[in-house]
């Protein structure tokens, strides 16, 4: 539902998310004769972010190539954060394939324009979502009695906040109600109940990150490590994959409060602090993660990819003939020792 869907569409605010300006201004001018009037507009993913967490944006286009953050990962991102996932998201691509939709389906897309963006299909695709928004009286109710909800939950009022909650569960079941059920239950340390709320958000959205991280939360105050670890563990995955890399390191962060010799964590946060060009923590990370397994090959390859990122270009041959050596058919290091040779 967009936030604020009574507004009038000369009302909404447009989010435009499009590397090549003269396309940004393209579809301003096109949303402008369609009768739209305030617009942000930036030219990758991580940007947008930003906007998203200081504006109350009602519709976003973005497109799918771009620099830090493409169009898949911002979605994957916004469809994750529990004050931007309510957000109608559209996709503006060259050409669409099936694996695309798929994808984009799978967080949530609103719908896929393929460009050059017909002024019909814009206006039709928008104006869907807009008036569905108002005359669903349905998803109203709930939007609602969710706001309710969520006041009498800052207000400390729980069990009250419970009654609503499960209200809307007799009126439309959603992964994020259940997820909010669970935070309560945890907060009341009522673990049982909060978990079987948790399960239930994970099972409507088997992508619901926080669920994951939430459970493995009430798993170690239930005196259960083992299934804390398990859950982390999935929590911090679905959030590498989502780019969301504070929230992926918090996550194996615990997992190795649990069990400091997990190898493939400390390859996860190598592969955060390569992201963040931050090579030196990397380094550190993929150094852990051959002591406790010196046998993985493509461990030395990510450490070698890091030692080069960082500038140490015969250390990082070293590391890649030893990779090579330990598998000699390891065409990515055949790559990168050539790349070096060469200049590269």
């Amino acid at each position: 539902m967009i936030k604020g869907a009574k507004k009038e569409k000369d009302k909404l605010l447009i989010l435009i998310v499009e590397p090549f300006t003269k396309k940004r201004a393209q579809l301003i001018q096109q949303l402008k004769l369609l009768g739209y009037k305030n617009f942000e507009h930036t030219g990758d993913g991580a940007a947008a972010f930003n906007i998203l967490k200081r504006r109350a944006v009602d519709i976003i286009i973005s497109g799918w190539d771009m620099p830090n953050m493409n169009g898949l990962a911002l979605l994957k991102v916004i469809s994750a954060d529990e004050e931007l996932y309510r957000i109608p998201f559209f996709l503006a691509v060259p050409a669409v394939s099936r694996q695309m939709v798929i994808e984009a389906g799978k967080y949530g897309v609103s719908g896929v324009f393929v460009e050059p963006i017909n002024d019909k299909q814009l206006d039709k695709k928008l104006t869907q979502i807009i008036e569905g928004s108002k005359s669903d009286p349905k998803a109203e109710q709930v939007e609602d009695l969710f706001q309710k909800a969520m006041k009498l939950f800052e207000t400390g009022e729980l069990d009250e906040a419970l009654k609503v909650l499960n209200e809307i569960i007799s009126v439309n079941e959603s992964a994020e109600v259940y997820y909010n059920i669970g935070y309560i239950k945890t907060a009341q340390s009522k673990y049982d109940e909060a978990i079987v709320a948790f399960r239930k958000a994970v099972m409507i959205d088997n992508s619901h990150a926080r669920a994951y991280r939430k459970m493995g939360d009430v798993y170690l105050k239930k005196g259960q490590p083992e299934q804390a670890e398990k859950y982390f563990e999935k929590a911090g995955e679905i959030f590498l994959e989502r780019n969301m890399d504070k929230e992926a390191e918090d996550a194996f962060k615990e997992v190795l409060k649990i069990s400091p010799d997990t190898t493939n964590i400390y390859n996860s946060l190598g592969i955060i602090y390569r992201r963040q060009n931050d090579y030196k923590k990397a380094i550190r990370q993929y150094q852990k993660a051959i002591e406790v397994d010196p046998e993985d090959e493509n461990i030395y390859y990510n450490l070698g990819r890091a030692l080069l990122e960082d500038k140490q270009i015969k250390e990082a041959r070293k590391i890649f003939e030893h990779a090579l050596k330990m598998n000699p058919d390891f065409k990515e290091a055949k790559r990168m020792i050539h790349a070096i040779d060469v200049g590269f």
